[in-house]
Parts: C-alpha cells; structure tokens; sequence
C-alpha cells in the first residue's frame, strides 16, 4: 500500500509542479498583455488562453493538495467530536470526495477524446486554442483525485481495523 501512495504523491507533486509552472507563465502572459493593451497592442487571444489554462492548472493541482492534506476541512469542529464520529466523518468525506471525482471523470474522458479526436478549438479569430490538452488535464486531474481520495479512504479503514501503518501521505508532510 506504501509504494502505491508513494507512487501517487509523487506523481501528483509532479503534476503540482508543472501546473505552478503553468501558473507563472500565465500571469506573465496576462501582464504582457496587460502592458499591450496600456500601449494600443494588446495580446490577441488572452481570454481563450487564460479559459483553457486556468483549467489545467486548477485540475493538475488538486490532487496534490487532496493526497498532502491541504483541501479546506472543519478542523476547529470536528476536534469536539469522538474518535468514532470523526472516522465517520472521514469515511463520508473520502467516499463523497470519490464519488465526486470519479462522476466528473467519466463525465469528461469521452468528451476529452473526441476533442482530440475532432481537433476541437476554443476562440475564434486571432487565436484559436486546441481544447483537449484542457480537457485531458481535467480527466487525469480527476482520476489521480479520485485515487487520492480512494487510499484517505483505505487508510481510514485500516485504521478503525487496527491494521494501520505509516503512511506516504504522513511521510512526506
């Protein structure tokens, strides 16, 4: 089980660092932009890039955030409750957190291939952005979340069983 979580926080640190790095080149784009258009040249085509980027970059990062801990939960309330009802509380969260995941990449994986597959853009005009690198970061975000979330819950039950050992996710934090 450690070498899966292992494998999977190092792929979604990865993903995380690559979609930082996304982060940064857009808000330079947009400040260039931003300069053009204070001087009469602005940048053709920033909304579409800033549509389909901003979608990568929120997708590519969430997993990390999901397997490191860091998604927005109610520590300051759920710290008065017993063992037993946070487990529940953990148990109901994780399997929401799969369910929502999993929903929105089956969703998406058959539109991502056919904009693929069809060479679908977004914008029109001045600059024409492919659609499916967008998509595809949306399912693979997705699918790794889903992940994430499935081995919070395998954790959560292994320890309510008694079988818990160290984990990846614990390691690295």
């Amino acid at each position: 089980m450690i070498w899966i979580e292992r494998a999977n926080l190092a792929v979604a640190k990865w993903l995380m660092v690559f979609s930082a790095f996304l982060a940064f080149g857009l808000s330079f784009y947009i400040t260039v932009s931003v300069i053009g258009r204070n001087i009469n040249q602005p940048i053709q085509g920033t909304s579409e890039v800033c549509t389909e980027l901003i979608v990568s970059i929120v997708f590519l990062q969430i997993s990390y955030c999901v397997a490191t801990g860091g998604m927005l939960r109610a520590d300051f309330l759920i710290k008065y409750f017993s063992t037993i009802a946070q487990n529940v509380l953990n148990i109901v969260g994780y399997s929401l957190g799969i369910l929502l995941f999993i929903t929105i990449f089956i969703g998406n994986i058959e539109p991502a291939y056919q904009s693929w597959i069809t060479g679908e853009f977004e914008g029109e005009g001045a600059l024409r952005m492919p659609t499916w690198p967008a998509r595809f970061s949306l399912v693979i975000g997705c699918s790794l979340t889903g992940l994430s979330y499935t081995l919070l819950l395998i954790r959560e039950l292994m320890k309510i069983s008694g079988h818990d050992k160290s984990s990846a996710f614990e390691l690295e934090t």
